[in-house]
């Protein structure tokens, strides 16, 4: 509430699974009438429900008058795993990592004008043994005496199905739809920006995984993003990724190039100015060149954004 710089640390090790999963570092608020932490209590019926051209309903994508999607703090990718198979795939001159550590500041995303928050973590899994986390938030006091401005943290939209086991839907609409949304701008805000975060998903030589997609954001039928989001740096990671596959071309898959991310790293936003827009209405467009599917293999889209600023 004084100005502190915020970071979060999250250290992550596999318990038994060996494969890349998405993670995110959420919050919940109770600003509205509901939040995903209904939908965890109740069941998916809590969710407000986008229905794209072919009938298929995704829930919670959205923010609405009466439901607010988490904040979306940090991206994360578990590694192929790291600890649990640092001794079944022992390798001479691999010196395996015995933890994956992601640190990132938050600052913008912590309110302080409230007295509590929630915190969530999430890691889509499917293996018994799934992965274990650590979280840590370190707070920095600021350098100096003086106002410090009241935060402004809107989220519009979330497409990480933080309820993926429950059976809330993955993000795929893109290939036939547009994400677009309605939202409201206050009066008396400064330095709008939006936080953009995007990574792709489907995991076969077709999918958009592995295949560069064109993403673009529309304010009032206005270009506002247009980015391709794409990682080559994925090799420097090696030593976190035991588990990993190696082919007889001597890659291994935690090397690949990937859609805006890596196994074992993190992705930060994106940021987007916002300045421009006045107090009052508006209507934003999410559009990405998302791949067709194949046989019974689909591709899909975590996208998040959140509208950060202070209140004059």
């Amino acid at each position: 509430k004084k100005g502190a710089s915020i970071f979060a640390t999250l250290t992550n090790w596999s318990h038994g699974d060996a494969y890349d999963r998405t993670g995110t570092l959420f919050t919940l608020s109770e600003k509205k009438a509901k939040s995903m932490l209904d939908a965890l209590q109740n069941g998916l019926d809590e969710l407000p429900v986008v229905t794209d051209n072919l009938g298929k309903h995704y829930q919670g994508f959205t923010s609405t008058m009466e439901y607010e999607v988490p904040v979306e703090l940090m991206r994360f990718f578990t590694s192929f795993g790291v600890s649990h198979f640092n001794e079944i795939r022992e390798i001479e001159n691999y010196p395996w990592q015995d933890s994956v550590v992601y640190k990132q500041e938050i600052t913008s995303l912590i309110p302080n004008n409230q007295n509590e928050i929630w915190i969530g973590v999430f890691i889509g899994n499917y293996d018994r043994g799934g992965h274990q986390v650590s979280l840590d938030l370190q707070f920095y006091p600021p350098w100096g005496e003086g106002r410090v401005a009241e935060k402004y943290i809107q989220p519009l939209f979330n497409t990480v199905n933080i309820m993926e086991m429950s059976g809330q839907n993955y993000g795929r609409l893109f290939r036939y739809d547009t994400l677009e949304m309605d939202f409201e701008i206050p009066e008396n805000v400064s330095g709008l920006e939006m936080l953009f975060t995007t990574t792709g998903h489907g995991g076969w030589g077709g999918g958009d995984e592995f295949n560069p997609k064109l993403n673009q954001i529309f304010v009032d039928d206005e270009l506002v993003f247009s980015h391709i989001p794409w990682r080559t740096d994925c090799g420097t990671y090696r030593m976190s990724n035991p588990a990993s596959g190696n082919f007889q071309n001597g890659l291994s898959s935690s090397d690949l190039s990937r859609s805006n991310w890596c196994p074992a790293t993190l992705t930060p936003p994106f940021r987007i100015n916002m300045s421009r827009l006045r107090p009052g209405k508006h209507h934003i467009q999410v559009v990405i060149d998302q791949g067709e599917e194949e046989g019974n293999s689909f591709s899909s889209w975590c996208v998040s954004g959140v509208l950060v600023g202070d209140k004059k």
